[in-house]
């Protein structure tokens, strides 16, 4: 729930089965063809984005880190991904 000190934010991110990057915070599209437009460009980009209440970009992005990390540690695939991404990396090379 927001307080009237807080606004919406989209915090704009890329993801890779084991890392998390906020590449932008920004205020939500102004109107439905710009919200349209813009979704169309984070999927074209292969970004994702969170909506975010909070009273600044900053803690709008702090927010959002937080959720990442919550959903990666509890879910048991997500892991099991990661464990095997980092298992490769690990491999000796000839």
């Amino acid at each position: 729930m927001s307080t009237p000190t807080e606004q919406q934010w989209w915090v704009i991110y890329r993801e890779t089965v084991i890392q998390f990057e906020i590449v932008a915070v920004e205020p939500p599209p102004g109107d439905d063809a710009a919200f349209d437009e813009r979704c169309a460009q984070l999927e074209a980009d292969g970004l994702g984005a969170y909506v975010i209440a909070a009273p600044d970009a900053e803690t709008a992005g702090d927010i959002a880190g937080r959720a990442w990390v919550e959903a990666f540690l509890s879910d048991p695939k997500r892991l099991a991904a990661a464990d095997a991404h980092l298992a490769t990396l690990n491999q000796p090379t000839n």
